[in-house]
């Protein structure tokens, strides 16, 4: 009975839930065309048995407060990949940042207090950041770190402005995310595809920005995002199986992305290809 117990143990200790709160890209789009998927702006949870952390804050933060209270947690991780509007605007609405007992980390490249700061103070928000009354922890962004029992590497995206691509593992379980990335940019590429290739090896989950189809990214090189072939063909290169669109063009209706999941499910029978959608759980 001991031994079953200690294996049992040893399984629990290697989970991940990731769970998708905001899947659309540049700006929130509300409304019927995109409720099946979800009109949020990027934002995304992985939990383990012991730590929570969040990814991002869009629009799709404020809803990750309802898990903060029903858990009663009390220390918080957010990693901001960067810092464009549409990964920061639901941030000021996040709860717990006007909870006295709860302790946030803020992990950020750069001086993530002086941006928070900007973000947060009149005329723009009517709350001062630096007067919340969460106690909040700035962090820079390294190569490799730790968060609880999670492992974190990162990657220097190809966006305009920076952004980081992320690697979390715990045990035998990888999830790598990467966001705002053009795969195969033409210009200021600070990372190549190979790179990218060598990266997510590996990974149990593989979710990257698929905002635009090959026919529109004609018109929008440079502009830091990747096309869904692209994505699909570096997941190829790194037998990734497991791969999620994200980053949804904020005029990409439903209809249209599931057409475009159908397809490649067609097309790629040995993959498992998703879009991302609101509220939508991957356990690993």
């Amino acid at each position: 009975m001991k031994k079953y117990i200690r294996i049992i143990k040893i399984l629990r200790r290697e989970w991940m839930v990731i769970k998708f709160w905001g899947v659309r890209g540049s700006v929130p789009s509300p409304g019927k065309e995109t409720s099946y998927f979800g009109g949020n702006t990027t934002c995304v949870t992985v939990e383990s048995d012991s730590t929570l952390i969040i990814i991002d804050g869009g629009t799709g933060i404020r809803n990750v407060s309802s898990v903060v209270e029903k858990n009663s947690l009390k220390n918080i991780h957010i990693i901001l990949t960067h810092y464009h509007w549409d990964h920061l605007q639901g941030l000021p609405f996040f709860l717990p940042l006007f909870n006295p007992s709860i302790n946030i980390d803020i992990y950020g490249k750069r001086n993530v207090s002086k941006v928070l700061s900007t973000q947060m103070k009149q005329p723009f928000f009517p709350a001062d950041y630096k007067n919340l009354p969460s106690k909040i922890n700035h962090k820079k962004i390294k190569p490799f770190f730790n968060i609880g029992d999670i492992s974190v590497e990162t990657i220097e995206n190809n966006h305009p402005s920076g952004c980081v691509g992320l690697k979390l593992i715990k045990g035998n379980k990888c999830f790598t995310f990467i966001t705002d990335n053009e795969i195969n940019a033409h210009s200021n590429q600070v990372t190549t595809q190979d790179q990218f290739v060598d990266f997510i090896r590996g990974s149990s989950l593989f979710v990257h920005d698929a905002q635009y189809t090959d026919e529109e990214i004609k018109k929008k090189r440079g502009w830091g995002h990747s096309t869904y072939n692209e994505v699909v063909a570096i997941a190829e290169k790194a037998n990734c199986k497991n791969v999620v669109f994200t980053h949804h063009d904020p005029m990409r209706w439903d209809n249209a992305l599931k057409e475009i999941i159908s397809s490649y499910s067609k097309s790629k029978p040995n993959m498992h290809i998703k879009a991302a959608k609101e509220g939508m759980s991957i356990k690993l």
